[in-house]
């Protein structure tokens, strides 16, 4: 079954999931090797084909305004990839943005 996705967790691109989140003590026993979930999260964010700009000046794709990163459109957002993952990798990453972040 799958779990909601974290309202807060709406304008969070796939690497900075795999790099921010302890989402590794949350998954069973049973998943394996945790690595696979971080490789899944870069994997996402090397196919999108509207990724979030990286922050800077303004010039070569990038942003300087910091509202510029938060397009809903960008497909590494979370609600692009969030039905990608399956129930336990979703459960993981629910449970450490809910115990690192507050919900």
């Amino acid at each position: 079954m799958a779990t909601k996705m974290p309202e807060g967790l709406y304008f969070w691109t796939a690497d900075e999931v795999a790099e921010c989140l302890s989402y590794q003590r949350h998954l069973p026993d049973s998943y394996g090797d945790s690595d696979r979930l971080y490789t899944r999260l870069w994997d996402i964010l090397a196919a999108a084909t509207n990724p979030t700009p990286w922050g800077g000046d303004g010039s070569d794709g990038t942003v300087e305004d910091p509202a510029g990163r938060l397009d809903p459109r960008n497909d590494d957002k979370a609600p692009h990839w969030w039905d990608r993952l399956d129930p336990v990798e979703q459960a993981a990453i629910a449970a450490a943005f809910t115990a690192e972040m507050g919900g």
